[in-house]
């Protein structure tokens, strides 16, 4: 596994996930990763997730980096950085628009001393365009991608779905895109630019609901069949008070389910106009809240129907099926000990990636210069001047 990306090195100019999330994925496919931390004193102390490294942020998207600390703001660290890119074969950034040329390592700037870099930007709303200048986050990124919208109607009111998709699409079309980039240098010597959109990258995965509403007109997501305008799709609470999902897209499945369950009247309803379906789904609910959860998940196993547990985190990460597949693991982290990561799901194989370190800021600072070829005397200028700075803990050094 650690074998699939040996000897690609990517240098992350990064704070956040939409580019982290994604350097990660390559780090555990054997990249060799050097996320540029900033120096201590560019740090702001008032947020923990900016400041610690026990916090669930860096936790997320630490792991299999080698971490040094550089000041682009001061010349000398420019220089280390500029004598890295030609180690490097991609740079990963998730500044807002403008900043990265006003630091000089933008792609124009960068591309003079190696023209076949790959050079990614991730930003909120992309490089160009009406918003390609605003701040946001997460949460904004959903509301202006159509996910917040996509999680009301049917009596909901819009709301915030509760993980990073946001950062997490855009971070993995990263990863897409700088693949794609090196594979066709590897036959052309050519670089890329790649402009990554946060919004545009929640928004292509609308692509199905983008298609109804340009071929049938349908607004609201929630009564295409397949989201829940039919009463063989949807969510059923359990005699125990649980829940269980109900997926019968397909009629022969519809029909078997009802069947099965003793609603043979209503099998042949396929199609169901909105005030019939509100009936059918109180008659479900009943037969339902007959069984416990796991009385269903019974019934499913023997007829393979689409009935499905409702599964929290919680259950999901000590789940049997998940732990065998190898999807929880284990690292040891400085300062909290032996702690849990959820693995990279790409098993090559029959493994997945294992999370063999977490870094702390500036841990590799030192390894790096020397594999640059930085004299100590030289080391040990740039840590005094502040170019670049962290501890050398070389029992969690990749090397």
């Amino acid at each position: 596994m650690k074998n699939l990306l040996n000897g690609v090195r990517i240098l992350d100019v990064s704070v956040y996930s939409p580019v982290r999330f994604g350097t990660t994925v390559l780090a555990d496919l054997g990249a060799d990763v050097i996320q540029i931390d900033k120096p201590p004193r560019a740090q702001r102390t008032e947020l923990e997730m900016l400041d610690s490294t026990e916090h669930p942020r860096w936790l997320w998207h630490g792991r299999n980096k080698r971490s040094m600390v550089i000041d682009l703001k001061r010349p000398d660290g420019r220089n280390v950085f500029y004598d890295l890119l030609d180690t490097a074969d991609a740079v990963v950034e998730g500044f807002g628009v403008g900043v990265a040329a006003r630091l000089g390592i933008d792609y124009e700037t960068l591309r003079l001393r190696k023209p076949d870099i790959v050079y990614a930007s991730v930003s909120g709303y992309g490089q160009s365009g009406n918003y390609s200048r605003l701040d946001g986050h997460e949460q904004n990124y959903q509301a202006m991608s159509g996910l917040t919208a996509a999680s009301g109607g049917g009596g909901r009111a819009p709301d915030i779905t509760p993980l990073p998709i946001s950062d997490t699409v855009a971070s993995l079309y990263s990863v897409i895109a700088v693949l794609s980039a090196l594979r066709r240098r590897q036959t052309t010597g050519q670089g890329a630019y790649l402009d990554i959109s946060v919004q545009d990258a929640v928004l292509s995965l609308f692509g199905y609901n983008a298609n109804y509403l340009w071929r049938q007109g349908i607004t609201e997501p929630r009564t295409i069949r397949e989201f829940g305008g039919h009463p063989g799709v949807g969510v059923y609470r359990t005699a125990d008070d649980r829940a269980i999902q109900l997926s019968t897209v397909e009629p022969w499945t519809w029909s078997t389910f009802c069947t099965a369950v003793g609603a043979e009247d209503v099998a042949a309803d396929y199609t169901i106009n909105e005030a019939r379906a509100e009936q059918i789904r109180g008659r479900l609910a009943t037969i339902f809240a007959k069984r416990t959860r796991d009385e269903w998940i019974a019934f499913n196993a023997e007829l393979n129907l689409g009935i499905s547990p409702v599964l929290d985190l919680a259950e999901l990460v000590d789940d049997p099926h998940v732990r065998d597949r190898g999807m929880v693991n284990e690292v040891q982290h400085p300062t909290l000990g032996l702690i849990e990561q959820l693995a990279t799901p790409i098993a090559v194989d029959g493994s997945v990636p294992s999370s063999d370190w977490i870094p702390q800021p500036g841990d590799h600072t030192d390894t790096l210069l020397t594999e640059l070829g930085y004299p100590n005397e030289q080391v040990a200028r740039l840590r005094r001047i502040g170019a670049v700075s962290g501890p050398e803990l070389s029992e969690r050094s990749r090397t």
